[in-house]
């Protein structure tokens, strides 16, 4: 059976929607959720369930490799994409989102910070946690630089994309403006590559938006939207329920249309 594979951060893994599980829709229950979230397995399950991703590797009728996780990012992608095997994958969805976190291969797998906030507490935190990252982290800020930083990966992502991914579907989901406060635009025509394989999320205000985030908060669609009692807990903008379900209809009409005119590339 062929595959679809699933890249991204914690918008294609499903983060928030275990908190729709019946046993913490009572006031008892949600005070056992804890932010950062800590799932169960059960609650894993039922994320898995209930993603957007699942239910297009239905439509696609492919199983469905979900690599993806909290702090992900472009850059942890690429690094993914060159681990695994694409040989019986013939559909691949980014998750664009996170451009700025943090990822060095040479600590992949251990339980390091990667979005700037985790960053933060990692170096304020007044402890030794970890010497040798500590330095990493800070040589790294040290020379960062957002707009090159962000040039360099979108560039690796074009030459994986045009030249060694040429034969697969490539979808792309911009789940956030990862532009924003860069004098990049992704409007413009130096991203013209980019936008053929990027998914409309039409508002009212702009029927060319590509930014998911954006319909989700005008249809209020997020998980703290859809909960009955999000009063009670951190307030959560990933997609909840009805959010993860309209993502779906939005890509499945995308791959119908595609596949209809044969317009992939």
């Amino acid at each position: 059976m062929k595959s679809v594979i699933f890249f991204g951060a914690s918008n294609t893994f499903g983060v928030g929607l275990h908190t729709f599980r019946e046993c913490y829709l009572t006031e008892d229950g949600i005070k056992q959720i804890t932010w950062p979230y800590n799932q169960t397995d059960e609650d894993n399950i039922f994320i898995k369930e209930k993603r957007w991703t699942k239910k297009v590797a239905e439509f696609l009728n492919r199983k469905e490799i979900n690599v993806s996780g909290v702090g992900g990012s472009p850059a942890a992608i690429l690094y993914e994409l060159n681990r695994i095997d694409l040989l019986e994958t013939d559909y691949i969805f980014f998750e664009f989102s996170g451009f700025y976190n943090y990822f060095d291969t040479f600590f992949h797998g251990l339980d390091y910070p990667k979005t700037p906030h985790e960053i933060e507490a990692f170096l304020t935190n007044n402890k030794n946690d970890n010497i040798e990252l500590r330095n990493r982290i800070i040589k790294w800020i040290e020379n960062y630089n957002p707009d090159e930083f962000m040039a360099t990966i979108l560039a690796l992502f074009k030459q994986k994309v045009e030249q060694e991914l040429s034969d697969k579907k490539i979808i792309i989901l911009f789940w956030h403006n990862a532009f924003n406060g860069s004098t990049n635009d992704i409007n413009s025509e130096k991203f013209d590559w980019l936008r053929k394989y990027m998914v409309k999320f039409p508002t009212k205000k702009d029927k060319d938006n590509y930014i998911v985030h954006n319909l989700l908060l005008e249809e209020k669609l997020t998980v703290s939207d859809e909960h009955p009692l999000a009063n009670l807990f951190k307030n959560d903008i990933h997609a909840g329920i009805k959010g993860n379900d309209r993502v779906a209809e939005i890509v499945i009409n995308y791959i119908d249309e595609k596949e209809t005119t044969n317009s992939w590339r």
